[in-house]
């Protein structure tokens, strides 16, 4: 693998940082690039040149699977929810991924999964070795995790121990292939995400940091990225401090108005082959958006089974949900799967320049956004503003009557 400097690397590198977890001899270190993505930059000094930073990278595949319509017909599609309702008003969508990791701990594997740092406000991959420690996966993180540590422990010791990653499609991909060059792949249990992308955590920190402003506190004891404060299907942050919260306007939400406008996402996102192929996990969840579900308030998880492996699992939980099978066609024009994303370079720069100034605010680069959009995307705006003062539900019959 060449030096971080390279380019090439620079704009397909999807940052898994499986590359840092496999290098045998610590050549390989990951940190933040200027535009706020974790990158792997390479001592060549240390390098022997083995090769497998090579075999886990998605650059260096030509030959990445994918799944056909047909294929997906094979592979049964659930629309999922947890019967415990208070567990199931804590969680983001219907609590399928906790339940499934509570059911591994218990089959005896670990479990990989994405945790919050509330110190350094940033997201991380942990190892979970008990029930309860997997409750700190709860909840949809919408930044790059930091995966190097929990990942080199898998790397260290995957021959004497079984483990369960959650993940999005691109680290799903660099274990499976690592697992499958070792040939320990069946022994693990992979689970990925219908993904959209992942954006710059500038974005994200700054944004937290006035929030911290707002609340006139420092620090933060817990943030839920989408919280279901008024309903499932509504991008609410709330942030806790003692017995201050913040709860955001989807109205007026600087960090997701940025990150849909796909505009700030990870360059390897605009076109990932990895958001549409099943072939390295044997479960995908996601929300099940669309017209089926539009009036739920709970929240539902889409569950795709995609192997054998996936579907004993799912069997193993059938006791603790709800569940109803689906068609793709019902789910999967409202995901990002198949997608490519086209952001205008020009518009990206000056966004992610702008969200790299510290001295500049958050709504500097809202500023940039909105000067950059046409007459229908600014419509569009104005008339997502006034659909939030509406009563949840009002929205969602709005939704359904125009998705």
């Amino acid at each position: 693998m060449n030096n971080i400097a390279d380019p090439s690397i620079v704009h397909s590198c999807t940052s898994c940082q499986m590359c840092a977890a496999v290098c045998p001899k610590g050549a390989i270190t990951i940190r933040l690039d200027g535009d706020g993505f974790y990158r792997p930059y390479i001592e060549n000094s240390l390098c022997i040149d083995c090769g497998l930073c090579k075999k886990v990278c998605y650059k260096y595949d030509e030959e990445v699977e994918q799944t056909s319509l047909l294929e997906l017909d094979d592979m049964p599609l659930y629309a999922a929810s947890v019967r415990d309702k208070a567990l199931l008003n804590e969680v983001t969508s219907g609590g399928i991924a906790d339940i499934l990791a509570k059911q591994l701990i218990q089959e005896g594997y670990q479990c990989i999964g994405v945790a919050y740092d509330n110190k350094e406000d940033v997201a991380f991959h942990a190892v979970a070795s008990n029930a309860k420690e997997t409750d700190i996966f709860r909840g949809s993180k919408y930044i790059q995790s930091f995966t190097f540590p929990a990942f080199k422990e898998l790397v260290q010791h995957c021959l004497h121990q079984r483990y369960a990653v959650f993940g999005t499609p691109c680290q799903i991909y660099a274990i499976s292939r690592y697992l499958s060059f070792r040939k320990l792949r069946e022994k693990f249990v992979l689970v990925d995400l219908y993904c959209h992308g992942c954006p710059s955590i500038y974005a994200w920190q700054k944004y937290i940091e006035e929030v911290k402003s707002i609340i006139q506190k420092p620090r933060i004891d817990a943030v839920s990225f989408r919280d279901k404060v008024k309903g499932w299907g509504n991008f609410y942050v709330v942030v806790v401090q003692g017995v201050k919260a913040f709860i955001s306007s989807p109205r007026k939400d600087e960090f997701y108005e940025l990150f849909f406008s796909d505009q700030i996402l990870n360059v390897a996102c605009a076109d990932c082959k990895l958001r549409s192929t099943m072939a390295y996990a044997d479960i995908r969840l996601g929300d099940f958006w669309g017209k089926k579900y539009a009036m739920n308030i709970e929240g539902v998880s889409a569950v795709s089974l995609n192997t054998k492996r996936g579907r004993a699992l799912f069997e193993s939980i059938l006791d603790r949900i709800e569940y109803q099978e689906h068609l793709y066609r019902d789910f999967l024009p409202y995901q990002s799967y198949g997608r490519i994303y086209q952001p205008n370079e020009v518009i990206r720069r000056k966004l992610l320049d702008s969200l790299s100034d510290r001295n500049l605010p958050l709504s500097s680069t809202i500023r940039i956004l909105h000067r950059s959009q046409n007459p229908r995307q600014k419509a569009k705006r104005y008339i997502k503003y006034l659909f939030y003062y509406f009563p949840p539900k009002l929205v969602a019959a709005i939704r359904r009557l125009v998705s």
